[in-house]
C-alpha cells in the first residue's frame, strides 16, 4: 500500500472508489433510486474540478495497492461551526475488498498529521448514524459523539453524526486503540 496526495489525472480512480462505496456502504440506508443513480462519468468531473482547484488547506490523499486506488481521504478546514474543531475529515472510502486492510487507519492518520501541519489541534467527520460500520471505525480511533443535524440525501431525511477528535495528537501518534 502506497499512500500519497492525489492529483487531477486521479480523478476517475477516486470516482470509482466514490461510487462503489457509497453504493455499498450507503445500501439499505440511502434511497435505493438515489445510489442507483450516481455516476462515475459526473463523479470524475466533479473530482477534476475539485483537485485542480485544491488549495487553501484542502487535500485528497489516496492509497494505492498494485498501482490501482483503493481508496482515499480528503479534508481540510472545518466547514461547520465546530468551536474548537479547526479541521475536518470531509470523507474517508474504502472499497469493501480492501476493508479491514489497514488502509483505512493508514489514511485517517495520514489525514490528522496533514490537518496537524496546517496547525489544527482537533479534527471533525460526520458520518451517517445509520453507518454502524463506519461508526465503529471513527470509535475504535477515538472519535467521540460531538452532535447530530437532519440532512437530506435523495429524497430521504437521514441523521449526520459529528465524530471529534478534540486533540488529533492521540491520531498523529499512532495512539488509537486497535481494531
Amino acid at each position: 500500500m502506497h499512500i500519497r496526495e492525489a492529483t487531477p489525472d486521479d480523478a476517475p480512480g477516486i470516482a470509482r472508489v466514490h461510487v462503489a462505496t457509497w453504493r455499498t456502504a450507503y445500501s439499505g440506508i440511502v434511497p435505493a433510486e438515489h445510489l442507483a443513480g450516481l455516476s462515475y462519468e459526473r463523479s470524475e468531473a466533479r473530482w477534476h474540478e475539485n483537485l485542480a482547484g485544491q488549495g487553501d488547506g484542502r487535500f485528497t490523499l489516496v492509497a494505492e495497492v498494485d498501482g490501482a486506488i483503493a481508496g482515499f481521504a480528503s479534508g481540510g478546514p472545518g466547514r461547520d461551526d465546530a468551536p474548537g474543531y479547526q479541521g475536518e475529515l470531509y470523507g474517508l472510502y474504502i472499497l469493501v475488498a480492501y476493508q479491514r486492510h489497514g488502509i483505512g487507519r493508514a489514511l485517517m492518520l495520514t489525514a490528522a498529521r496533514r490537518l496537524a501541519a496546517d496547525g489544527c489541534k482537533a479534527m471533525i467527520i460526520w458520518v451517517l448514524k445509520d453507518n454502524l460500520q463506519a461508526r465503529a471505525f471513527y470509535e475504535a480511533l477515538g472519535g467521540v459523539p460531538l452532535s447530530e443535524k437532519t440532512i437530506t440525501v435523495g429524497g430521504a431525511e437521514l441523521i449526520d453524526m459529528a465524530y471529534g477528535w478534540p486533540d488529533i495528537r492521540s491520531l498523529t501518534h499512532g495512539e488509537a486503540r486497535p481494531m
